[in-house]
């Protein structure tokens, strides 16, 4: 076995089955440490006339290594694991959707009750995958004079997904499905895909089938107000003004910082 997936036991692991609506469908948690299988108990969701959802949610299971059967079908072994390590190791990625519209074959909202899945990684942002970047607009006059109109700074950060052993393929595939969603949430904090950036894999080793992978990310919400509240009138995120007032032919227009506003003038002052 190359790689086993990780959990902590704070974690809430999801399962959802869709079967056809006279199918049965029986799950179990297996224990491979003491060779128990437990049955799980499964609530129902009908999708639609012809199709039923089963599911339920693991939590606060033991330490141990397990597998989920499905009507007999065996699932990859997980483990999960109590140690404060395991949270210094990996980031818990937690993610849903504003509908049940999305690139998965799951639900996000059960009738009302929004469904937030929980996938563990090892993973880490490094501080030479930050990069600060600014959105903004300058007017530069006859003489060559600049003056910023508006100035909003935000940032990108690099997610490097893989210790050094590094991850399967398909960590890329779920990443990149996920960062479709509208909610995306990394330790705590909300983050988008970063315009159209996506996972990019390097091989640990030559021939490995391991890999780590990165992904440019930007938070939500950008917070720069700081302490002294809100930016000032010249550095809002808005288009910069205009003011005219009377306009005649070969009027021209100037930008007026006391006026914080473009105007119509018959000369240019410099």
């Amino acid at each position: 076995m190359d790689y086993i997936q990780r959990f902590h036991t704070s974690d809430r692991i999801h399962i959802q089955v869709f079967a056809n609506a006279s199918e049965e469908v029986s799950v179990n948690l297996n224990n491979l440490a003491d060779g128990t299988s437990t049955p799980v108990t499964l609530s129902t969701y009908s999708q639609n006339d012809n199709v039923q959802m089963y599911y339920a949610i693991l939590r606060e299971l033991k330490d141990s290594v397990y597998t989920i059967s499905v009507n007999g079908m065996l699932s990859e072994p997980f483990m999960v694991c109590s140690s404060d390590t395991l949270l210094d190791e990996t980031l818990l990625v937690r993610y849903s959707h504003k509908s049940n519209n999305s690139p998965f074959d799951n639900i996000f909202w059960i009738d009302d009750a929004q469904q937030v899945f929980n996938f563990r990684m090892e993973a880490g942002f490094k501080p030479n995958g930050y990069s600060p970047q600014v959105s903004n607009e300058q007017y530069r006059n006859q003489m060559q004079e600049i003056e910023e109109l508006y100035s909003i700074p935000y940032d990108i950060y690099n997610l490097t997904i893989g210790n050094s052993s590094g991850v399967p393929y398909w960590y890329a595939k779920l990443i990149n499905r996920i960062l479709c969603l509208s909610l995306v949430e990394i330790d705590g904090t909300k983050y988008v895909r970063s315009e159209s950036s996506v996972p990019e894999m390097t091989q640990v080793i030559e021939d490995s089938q391991l890999f780590q992978i990165s992904v440019s990310l930007e938070l939500q919400n950008n917070d720069i107000a700081g302490i002294g509240g809100t930016p000032e009138s010249g550095s809002s995120g808005s288009f910069p003004m205009f003011k005219i007032d009377h306009a005649k032919d070969g009027e021209m227009l100037q930008y007026s910082a006391e006026e914080a506003a473009f105007i119509n003038t018959d000369k240019v002052e410099v």
